[in-house]
């Protein structure tokens, strides 16, 4: 039998419900909030608190009444996945992340350096020293300066915690025998749940094994599939290359990302650093941390540049596609995307290739307008 959170998950999951991550925090907090006052703050302690408070923790805990979690904590720049409130003050911020990338601001400054200062300065206002900020993950890489030590660039204490660990901790709590029955119930529940979405290691298991062992027999239908698209690719003449060029992919297979995608670079001077991309994204809102993008996994097409001149011109002309298409900004490229339901395109597999030739051909003219556009502004 299913965990009762893998069934309540299950309804959740249906479109226009809250996805995997937002669930996840809402268990968390709910779980959280059932421990009793002390047994809470010894949970922050084992796995969010950074070793450079432990020192203080236990005489700055004891002149706190109350300790409470709440999801969704909104602030004048966002909105906090997790915040943990010491007699209803902002201590530790935590943004949850099962593999979506960290999401970037219009400023290019990452959300996690944003919801870092923010708690500072709340923290200012109050009068408490001590502020953490957690990236709690399952596969998501944190940014190389996310370290302990880097404090002034993030404004609090940053702590990376693994989703492995809070289910490791909740192994520990089912067998506390003086904690509340309720409480032990739950905390065994939330495991299973996580043991289901593979989330209590971030290492292969058997199973991961045996898919990787199916994908090698399979890997060559779909990228011989891939390939049949980027010959058509190949083909269409001006702004899209002839052949194949260095550069160019017929397949990528992006885990972290969600993506099974290729690209090909364009013919189309004095831009140097534009292509096309197709290929399938799973949750394209969650894997991206963009709320403007599709539930559901889906395929796309997308034009995209690479330099930060050609970033900024395609950005100041990205309504030119349509309302269809989105303009996504990251910190290497910017890309303009359109989507359609994967199940529409996979509803004859075998003619899924197909399927994608004839939605480019479709927009090709829209596309070649769009990347002129740009060539004639650029120059």
């Amino acid at each position: 039998m299913r965990s009762l959170y893998g069934r309540l998950f299950r309804y959740r999951e249906r479109p226009n419900r809250t996805p995997l991550e937002d669930y996840l925090s809402e268990c968390l907090a709910d779980f959280f909030n059932r421990l009793p006052h002390e047994a809470k703050v010894t949970f922050i302690q084992k796995i969010f608190l950074p070793s450079v408070c432990a020192a203080d923790w236990r005489s700055f805990t004891s002149e706190v009444a109350a300790v409470h979690m709440k999801t969704q904590y909104e602030i004048p720049n966002g909105r906090l996945d997790i915040v943990i409130l010491f007699d209803s003050q902002p201590t530790l911020v935590i943004e949850n992340k099962v593999g979506a990338p960290i999401g970037k601001r219009s400023n290019n400054i990452d959300q996690l350096r944003t919801y870092g200062n923010w708690l500072k300065q709340a923290a200012d206002l109050s009068g408490r020293k001590c502020t953490v900020l957690c990236l709690l993950t399952h596969v998501t890489k944190p940014p190389e300066t996310f370290t302990e030590d880097n404090c002034d660039l993030y404004g609090s204490i940053p702590k990376l915690v693994r989703w492995s660990e809070i289910a490791d901790e909740l192994q520990v709590i089912t067998k506390d025998g003086r904690l509340p029955l309720d409480v032990r119930t739950i905390a065994r529940e939330f495991h299973l749940f996580l043991l289901e979405q593979n989330m209590t290691t971030e290492f292969a298991r058997f199973e991961d094994f045996a898919a990787a062992t199916v994908y090698v027999k399979s890997g060559s239908r779909i990228s011989y599939t891939f390939e049949t698209i980027f010959d058509h690719l190949s083909e269409l003449g001006e702004p899209f290359s002839n052949g194949a060029i260095k550069d160019d992919a017929i397949v990528d297979f992006d885990s972290e990302g969600n993506v099974i995608h290729g690209w090909k670079y364009l013919s189309a001077a004095p831009l140097k650093s534009a292509y096309f991309t197709y290929g399938i994204s799973l949750q394209p809102r969650r894997s991206f941390s963009i709320d403007s993008l599709p539930d559901e996994d889906s395929v796309f097409l997308g034009v995209g540049v690479e330099t930060k001149k050609e970033m900024q011109l395609l950005e100041a002309r990205s309504k030119d596609l349509g309302g269809d298409w989105h303009c996504l900004s990251f910190p290497e490229y910017s890309v303009m995307v359109t989507f359609r339901p994967l199940h529409s395109a996979l509803a004859q597999p075998e003619l899924f290739a197909s399927t994608m030739i004839a939605w480019i051909n479709q927009l090709r003219p829209n596309v070649t307008k769009f990347v002129r556009s740009l060539q004639k502004v650029y120059a």
